[in-house]
Order: structure tokens, then sequence, then C-alpha cells
């Protein structure tokens, strides 16, 4: 059996690296159970179910520059126009996009008053009667919007009388209660609800309200529109392809660009989360390796330092299971207090992260993760050296004498 005593005097004999490899653990652990709580994090928020078929929804945007054009009724015609492209299911002017990073919201709230009323903002998504379909969506219950329900705004007095909201904006604003029939106030406007649709992301990927969004039957004689149109599956390339040619016939006072499906669109969005993702993955690799090149290196110097004391050992009958035993013990010691000390160190940090960053709270479920996986690298990093100190001769002692 081993005796702690003369291991942890050892141990003393090298206070500084040994403190070194048990701050290189409880670094190791505190960063890594964070990054890859935070890579866990994002990779579910870009595989969230967004609710929009973002692969067949083309968008593109426009820019009218000459004064004379008359905007409503252009986009009008570009949306009868274009749906009769082969493979085109639905289009609509549109004043955002999902997914896109840009958009509107407008504050709302579930009754005139301020006093006791249930506020918030939600993505506001405004076309043409066809907006709803234009984007994937289905009024899952209420109806669609009808041409007579659409507001033209020339000259900023009209407002919107009707909307359909999404399930998660309906949950909100009417908890207790149907929200189909109610009415909601922007500002003090009131809008009808006459439709809900049960899912779609808004334009914000990181927006933590990002569910929920509005539509609004209204177009207005701004220069700048975007357009959404949904296509076949097997017809996206093509339509991907015409679209702007077909847009540019029917009017060529205005300048098209950004054209792509909205799954193109949204890899651009998460562009940022995957640089992210991919920077922690390294920064995990490179801590480990080091933490591991540490341990390794430390229990070599010390084999190398014993030689003396490992073959007085083996001369008095030490197995060499028990050169190895002495060293894992060692390393085991060394790496209890840096995997306490790591523990504590991760929740200070994931404190940090929540207070400047607003991250989530860290599960202690990472934590353990992590602490398995050092413990693995100890076991391999430790194992090697050991075992080549084990088979140090017994003649090793008597050599100085």
């Amino acid at each position: 059996m081993l005796v702690i005593s003369p291991i942890f005097n050892a141990m003393m004999r090298s206070k500084s690296s040994v403190i070194l490899i048990i701050l290189q653990i409880a670094l190791t652990i505190a960063i890594v159970s964070n990054a890859a709580y935070i890579i866990h994090e994002r990779i579910n928020v870009m595989q969230r179910d967004t609710g929009i078929p973002e692969a067949q929804i083309i968008k593109t945007h426009m820019y009218f520059y000459d004064e004379d054009v008359d905007i409503i009724k252009q986009l009008a015609l570009d949306a009868q126009q274009v749906k009769t492209i082969p493979g085109v299911i639905e289009a609509s002017a549109i004043n955002a996009i999902p997914l896109s990073d840009s958009g509107s919201s407008w504050m709302l709230r579930n009754q005139l008053e301020n006093n006791g009323a249930i506020s918030t903002s939600a993505g506001a998504f405004l076309g043409d009667y066809n907006v709803v379909s234009a984007l994937g969506q289905k009024v899952s219950r209420g109806r669609n919007f009808r041409p007579d329900d659409m507001v033209y705004r020339t000259k900023g007095d009209e407002v919107p009388q009707v909307t359909i909201i999404t399930q998660a904006l309906a949950d909100l604003l009417f908890p207790s209660q149907e929200a189909l029939g109610q009415t909601l106030y922007s500002l003090d406007i009131p809008i009808k609800i006459i439709g809900i649709v049960d899912r779609m992301y808004g334009p914000w990927v990181h927006f933590n309200m990002v569910e929920r969004n509005m539509f609004i039957p209204m177009l207005s004689d701004r220069k700048n529109y975007r357009f959404s149109v949904i296509v076949e599956e097997d017809k996206v390339d093509r339509v991907l392809s015409e679209l702007n040619d077909f847009l540019l016939r029917l009017e060529g006072r205005r300048v098209i660009n950004h054209t792509m499906t909205v799954a193109q669109l949204k890899d651009s969005s998460y562009q940022n989360d995957r640089l992210m993702t991919n920077m922690l993955f390294v920064i995990i690799t490179v801590l480990v390796f080091i933490t591991a090149l540490g341990i390794a290196g430390m229990t070599i110097f010390n084999v190398n330092r014993r030689q003396k004391q490992i073959g007085t050992r083996r001369a008095l009958g030490a197995s060499k299971g028990d050169i190895i035993s002495y060293f894992m013990t060692e390393s085991a010691i060394i790496s209890v207090i840096g995997i306490a000390l790591g523990v504590i160190t991760a929740f200070v940090l994931n404190n940090y992260l929540m207070s400047y960053f607003n991250s989530a709270a860290l599960e202690f479920s990472y934590i353990a993760g992590t602490i398995a996986s050092i413990v693995v690298v100890v076991i391999v990093s430790v194992l090697v050296p050991a075992r080549k100190a084990s088979l140090i001769s017994p003649a090793i002692a008597t050599r100085s004498v």
C-alpha cells in the first residue's frame, strides 16, 4: 500500500511546478466547461426550427431612383407578373425578410390604457395582402388578408386596421383568453387580430423575442423595398437566376441586388456564431493539449530527478506496478486539488459571463464532462513516463556509491 506522506513530501520539494500544474488544471476546467456550454448554446440557436421554408424563399432588395415611378402600382404589378414565372408559388413586396438581421419592430400592448397593460416589441412585416403566403406561412386560425384589407400609405395618415400575428405573440399579449378577434394597440392605434400563424422567426436571429411577429397589409411609396418569392423546391435555382432580369424588364428605373434564398441569408446571419464556435473549439483543443504537455513534462522531470530514489525502491523490492502507482497517486493528488479549484473558477467565470455578456447559467453536467476529460488526459499523460520509471533498474541505486 502506498504511503501518501512520502509522496506529499516529494511534491513539496518542487512546489512551483506543482502549483503551476494545479492552476493549469483549474483554468482548463473553468475555460473548457464554459466554452463547451457556449458552443452547445450556439449550435442549438443555429439549428432552431425557424418555421420558414428557408430554401424555397427567394428575397431581393430594390431601390427606385426615379421620382416618376408609381411605386405602389409597380409593386402590385411586380407581384402579379412574378407569379407567372413557372415554379413561383407566391410573391409579395415586403419591408423586411426573416433572419436578415434587418427590419422594423412595433411596440404593442393588449389594451388602450397603459396602466396594467401587457406590452412588448414585435417584428413587423408589412406587405401586400399575400405577404403571409409569400413567406411560406399558413393561417392556422382565423383568415388570411383580403384585397379590401390593404392600406396604401401615401400621405402618412392611413393606419392599419387588421393584423395576423404569430402564436408566440398571441400567447404573450393574451395569456388567458383567445387572441383571435381581440384588438391590440400600437401607440393608440387599434388593430384587430384576424388570424394567427403557428410559428415564424423574425428579422433578428439573436433577438430573444424572435418568435413574436405580426403581419400588416400595408404598402407605402418608400423607395426601398424587399421582395419575397416562394418557389417550388426544384425550381429555386432557375428562378434565382432569372428574377432580377425579369423585374428589370418590368421596370428598369430601379436597382435590384442582394438576391438570394433565405437559407443563404441565414447562413450569413450566423457567420459570427460559426466563427465563435470554431474559435472556441480551437481554444479547447489547445488548452487540453497544453495541460497534457504540462502534466507529462512534470512527470518526466520528476522521473529523471528521482532515478536514484526509484532505483533504491526497486532494490528494496518495489514492483513495477508500485512505481507506476506512485506517480499516478502523485498526479491524482495534484489533479484533485486542481479540479476542486477549477469547479469554483468555472462558476465564477460563468457568473461574469452572465453579468456582462447575457450568457445562460452553466449546467454542472458540462463541468462534470470536462472533469472526466481531464482525468483521462492526466492518466494518459502520466502513464507513459510512469511506465518508463518502472523500467529503471535497481542497479541505478548503487552506481553513485
